[in-house]
């Protein structure tokens, strides 16, 4: 049976999270939960998520829906904030006690994260929030990057797709699940073909042809019309 994967894209709706000018935090954590959900499905994962949209949900609704669904990992998503536009860098948390297994699927996603290209790895946390607490199973809450910080901003916009695949090659460790590389395209021939020759006289072009294919080339001849006034 298919282990399923409970992504909580953090805030929504009328609660945007952290916020830097334009750039909301709200958008960025669904960003972040769509990639990580389609990388997951093609790992044979089902996925659940807290939501799919801009839309407001109750930190409750989060974890009934994830107790209820009985899955087997919740993985949160959020970015960090701070007055500071100097702080920066990652961190994932885990409940004041965590399980082993928080341990574990905490330090897989920190280290495959630092692998992709972090700007600071701030380490793996405790923190009592609500749904690291009220999760019935392994939870982490990933804050990936500082929302105020324009590096961290630019490493999120540019290495998102790396990132996801971070996250669910973390989740399919933590799992003991092979993770599955998706077969790259096979290389398609290439010819280059060289023109040698231009000739206004057909005799002179057909000779030349000979004494080319004569050296054990291939060669071949085309007629083209010359514009007038050339």
């Amino acid at each position: 049976m298919a282990k399923t994967i409970f992504l909580d894209p953090g805030h929504g709706g009328r609660d945007p999270g952290a916020v830097n000018g334009t750039r909301l935090e709200k958008n960025d954590n669904l960003r972040l939960a769509n990639a990580v959900r389609r990388n997951l499905q093609k790992q044979g994962f089902t996925v659940i998520m807290s939501r799919e949209s801009d839309i407001d949900v109750t930190l409750a609704q989060r974890t009934n829906r994830a107790n209820a669904a009985n899955a087997d990992l919740f993985i949160s998503l959020h970015r960090n904030a701070f007055t500071n536009a100097n702080a920066n860098g990652t961190e994932v948390w885990v409940f004041t006690r965590p399980t082993a297994a928080e341990l574990g699927l905490a330090g897989e996603i920190m280290e495959r994260l630092a692998q992709v290209g972090i700007q600071s790895n701030r380490g793996v946390k405790m923190g009592n929030y609500h749904v690291l607490r009220e999760s019935r199973m392994p939870a982490v809450l990933v804050e990936l990057g500082f929302i105020t910080n324009a590096w961290d901003n630019e490493l999120f916009d540019n290495k998102l797709e790396e990132y996801s695949v971070a996250i669910v090659k973390a989740a399919c460790a933590a799992l003991g699940i092979e993770f599955r590389e998706e077969p790259k395209p096979e290389p398609r021939d290439v010819m280059y073909r060289i023109q040698v020759g231009a000739f206004r006289v057909r005799e002179n072009a057909e000779n030349f042809l000979r004494t080319v294919r004569g050296m054990g080339l291939e060669a071949f001849m085309i007629a083209s019309e010359t514009p007038r006034g050339e």
